[in-house]
């Protein structure tokens, strides 16, 4: 393997790795130390640390179908994984957008099997906005990453 390829990967693994541990690790503390609807922290004038219990998807979206969310998660997280595979994206941007979609995905996806609810506890005070955790954090940040890759550095929509 290329040293640059290498190195690439590294990073890539060191930031799921990154992602996932937090993410589990706050919501194990959350589950093990707080009540559902506590407020265990703040970030003053920014947010409150508010353990919820989410059932549904963004925005609680199909509420209550923890079984259908998961079996979605898995099918996301194999499509993340054979997307890499296949496509073998090489660009920052694109590597950044998967491996975020993933390590995202994945620490949601272990709270509805484990828990079968997912984890929330960050309520911004200064816009309202559904209570969200790291995972989701990782999730959109993916998703601004795929869209300023398509948008200014996909060469093959560019010249397809």
């Amino acid at each position: 393997m290329k040293r640059k390829t290498l190195t690439d990967l590294l990073w890539q693994i060191l930031l799921a790795v990154f992602v996932i541990v937090s993410d589990r690790a706050v919501k194990v503390y959350i589950i093990a130390n707080c009540r559902q609807g506590e407020v265990f922290g703040e970030l003053p004038g920014v947010a409150d640390f508010l353990y919820v219990r989410n059932t549904g998807a963004a925005f609680s979206i199909l509420n209550d179908n923890t079984a259908l969310l998961a079996f979605i998660s898995i099918v996301f997280l194999i499509a993340v994984v054979l997307y890499k595979i296949i496509r073998k994206p090489k660009h920052f941007m694109e590597n950044l957008a998967v491996t975020l979609f993933f390590a995202g995905g994945l620490g949601n996806a272990i709270d509805r099997i484990q828990y079968k609810f997912v984890v929330d506890f960050i309520d911004l005070k200064w816009f309202d906005f559904p209570v969200f955790n790291i995972a989701d954090i990782a999730v959109v940040g993916g998703a601004i990453a795929a869209i300023i890759f398509v948008l200014f550095f996909d060469k093959e929509k560019k010249n397809g």
